[in-house]
């Protein structure tokens, strides 16, 4: 029988946690690590062979350099490694860069959303995707680059990873832990079928309400539909009160929980729908069907697919992107864009994927020439 290989492409805070976390998976026998910075790379996956093996788990981990920039190298590795899932876990700048900002500033720049900063988020994902047509391999592509944007840009033009991971996964543990102390139901009995965005999770765990994203929920105590039971924004509510949890960078474990299980799903061939963002090219979060055919979403009774895309969609203009365009252009709402032009003096209203990394490159350096005052 055929050994499944996972590539995991980016070693920092969450494919760091990742790797982690599948070093120690019973049935994961083969993994390649990939990073840009080969001594870091190396000194991690050696870290990560040591820990796990000390839990009596020892699955073979080798660690390759890889560069992004260059698609043909990237397309030639992939071609070498045959991996039959990659993780990609790469940025050019992480979400939470900007919180080390003073309080006061960082919560001004915070208003424009993450739909501005895509060029971060898309760029190596853009590449890795055009790597991975180039080399003609069969391989799933697990995303964490704003999946709820990028696999929908991307999916426009042929290119969309198979799925994502993260967001709207991350809040539906949180919300079935609340029910679970708020109506005394075993953690495990508790299902939810959710439908939202990047907004809709982040809004729900720090604020404790959806703010202006529509969502959809479905809740299920064992095999018995219980939505109407629950009063929905109550719920939200008591998410801050009866689960509060650590955010920011130390919620990273949870993140990486989530691109585990999407790994494992699909690498064990186990049908299991679970509340994922970016399946099919599809703009949001959707429950999805994850299995070794890839990733399908499986809406419950009472909703239809197009009134499940416009609920994404418009989640997604809460967080700074008002339209995906059929050719894959991202186009930022007027007040973001505003926000980005006014704060650093970028000026982008429209994203277009081929311009990503020089977009990427001219936000990188504006940033970079703000920040330094407040050092």
């Amino acid at each position: 029988m055929k050994t499944k290989k996972v590539m995991i492409i980016g070693l920092g805070e969450l494919g760091g946690y990742i790797l982690e976390f599948l070093a120690r998976s019973a049935g994961v026998t083969n993994i390649i690590t990939a990073d840009s910075n080969e001594d870091f790379g190396t000194r991690k996956t050696n870290l990560v062979i040591h820990g796990s093996s000390m839990m009596g788990f020892f699955p073979k981990i080798e660690f390759t350099k890889i560069d992004l920039f260059n698609v043909e190298e990237t397309a030639a590795i992939l071609e070498k490694y045959q991996p039959d899932i990659i993780c990609n876990c790469t940025t050019l700048q992480s979400w939470w860069v900007i919180t080390t900002l003073p309080k006061e500033v960082y919560e001004e720049i915070d208003k424009a959303e993450i739909g501005p900063w895509m060029p971060m988020h898309l760029t190596l994902t853009y590449n890795l995707m055009r790597a991975v047509k180039l080399s003609g391999i069969n391989a799933h592509v697990v995303n964490s680059s704003v999946p709820d944007v990028t696999n929908c840009s991307l999916g426009k033009i042929g290119l969309a990873p198979t799925v994502g991971l993260g967001n709207l996964h991350n809040i539906t543990p949180t919300l079935a832990a609340t029910l679970s102390k708020k109506l005394n139901i075993p953690l495990r009995n508790i299902t939810l079928y959710l439908l939202g965005a990047h907004f809709f999770s982040y809004a729900v765990a720090r604020f404790g309400t959806a703010k202006t994203s529509p969502y959809f929920i479905k809740i299920l105590a064992k095999d018995e539909d219980i939505t109407k039971q629950v009063d929905i924004d109550e719920l939200f509510s008591d998410v801050i009160k009866l689960s509060p949890r650590l955010g920011g960078v130390r919620a990273n474990p949870v993140v990486a929980s989530s691109g585990t299980k999407v790994i494992l799903d699909i690498l064990n061939d186990t049908n299991e729908i679970v509340n994922v963002p970016g399946a099919q090219g599809l703009p949001g979060g959707y429950p999805t069907r994850l299995s070794a055919k890839g990733a399908e979403v499986v809406l419950p009774a009472g909703i239809t697919l197009e009134e499940a895309i416009k609920i994404n969609e418009e989640s997604n203009r809460c967080d700074g992107v008002d339209e995906i365009r059929a050719n894959g252009d991202i186009v930022i709402t007027d007040e973001s864009a505003e926000i980005m032009k006014k704060i650093f003096g970028y000026d982008c209203k429209i994203l277009k994927i081929s311009e990503s990394a020089e977009r990427a490159k001219e936000l990188n350096t504006l940033f970079k020439e703000f920040a330094n005052k407040y050092k």
